[in-house]
């Protein structure tokens, strides 16, 4: 393989100021002049990966590869110093960054598969030896692609394929056995059928001769209730004709003495009646000679105030205006039955 030859050529330095484009140049080209450092370690592994890996050969590529990473690890680091102090740079930055990375990725990932050469050739062993082991089990197991089965060792995939066998074959047999019971078990239950069969006809002979027999004694029996029930009836009614008779009977007597005891209560009603009627009478009698008695003693006492103030009256006549006893009496008659105004008499 030729010598690494990386140039700086990204676009992105274009369209900044030259000077600051050399140094970014500048800033970036130790990283390169590292990464050809290792290019003839890695034309090397590269050549001898082609005629055969060994062992060895996958350690050094290891070893190379972590090297190799660390230019790309180192440039990471540039690239976000560089970055963050001059933002304007930043694309032109991204991308010689990018071409490093890209250079130094692609031989990672060679030297990757160099590396894990055994580890790869190891994973498409087992998962040959998964598929063969599948095809292997699957006459005896359903989901014999679930299962992990190229983890196990040797003897105990074979112990574990003959025993899952032994189990199909105890299964398949215990399966024929159960066949041929089930047919044994259907011919007997032909045969059982068979035998309920001819019983059945012949209990069916007996039961019709049983059931005319008994049909004739039925028939017998009916006629000997239909005699007892039409003598029953008739005294029956006898019975209940006369027990009708009594009831009608109790009944007369129960309204007759219904009706004796309305008219005693409508006695006793009227009775009550006039008691009460007369009770009033004799309250409301008693109230109106209660109340002439104090109306004629309101009157009594009216009249004899009346004429003690007459007098009372005269008497100032006589002392007051020196009138006679007799004309003061007809003075105060006078005002007393309005015939003239009344005196102002003033003492």
């Amino acid at each position: 393989m030729g010598q690494l030859a990386i140039k700086f050529d990204a676009p992105e330095l274009s369209s900044i100021e030259p000077s600051r484009a050399e140094m970014i140049r500048s800033t970036f080209e130790p990283m390169a002049a590292m990464l050809t450092e290792f290019e003839s370690a890695y034309s090397e592994i590269i050549a001898e990966s082609e005629k055969e890996i060994t062992k060895e050969l996958t350690g050094k590529a290891k070893r190379l590869r972590l090297d190799i990473g660390k230019v790309r690890i180192e440039t990471e680091k540039i690239r976000k110093a560089e970055k963050e102090e001059y933002l304007r740079a930043g694309k032109a930055i991204d991308g010689v960054s990018n071409i490093l990375k890209w250079a130094v990725t692609d031989k990672e990932n060679r030297l990757k598969e160099i590396e894990d050469h055994f580890v790869i050739m190891e994973r498409k062993r087992l998962e040959a030896l998964q598929k063969e082991r599948v095809e292997a089990l699957s006459p005896y197991v359903e989901d014999a692609h679930e299962r992990d089965l190229a983890s196990m060792e040797d003897d105990v995939w074979n112990a574990y394929l003959a025993a899952k066998k032994k189990e199909y074959e105890d299964r398949i047999e215990a399966e024929r056995k159960a066949e041929e019971e089930r047919i044994a078990r259907e011919k007997a239950e032909a045969e059982e059928r068979e035998r309920i069969r001819k019983e059945n006809e012949r209990l069916k002979k007996e039961a019709e001769e049983r059931a005319r027999l008994e049909k004739i004694e039925a028939e017998k029996r009916a006629k000997e209730e239909a005699d007892r029930k039409k003598k029953e009836e008739a005294e029956r009614k006898a019975r209940e004709e006369k027990e009708r008779k009594e009831r009608e009977a109790h009944e007369a007597e129960l309204r007759k003495a219904a009706e004796e005891r309305a008219k005693l209560e409508a006695e006793l009603k009227r009775q009550e009646e006039e008691r009460r009627r007369l009770e009033e009478e004799r309250i409301a009698k008693e109230k109106a000679e209660a109340e002439a008695k104090a109306k004629a003693e309101k009157v009594a006492q009216d009249k004899a105030h009346r004429a003690k103030v007459n007098r009372g009256i005269a008497e100032k006549l006589v002392a007051g205006v020196g009138v006679d006893e007799a004309t003061a009496q007809d003075i105060v008659r006078l005002v007393a039955s309005g015939k003239v105004p009344n005196l102002v008499i003033q003492y």
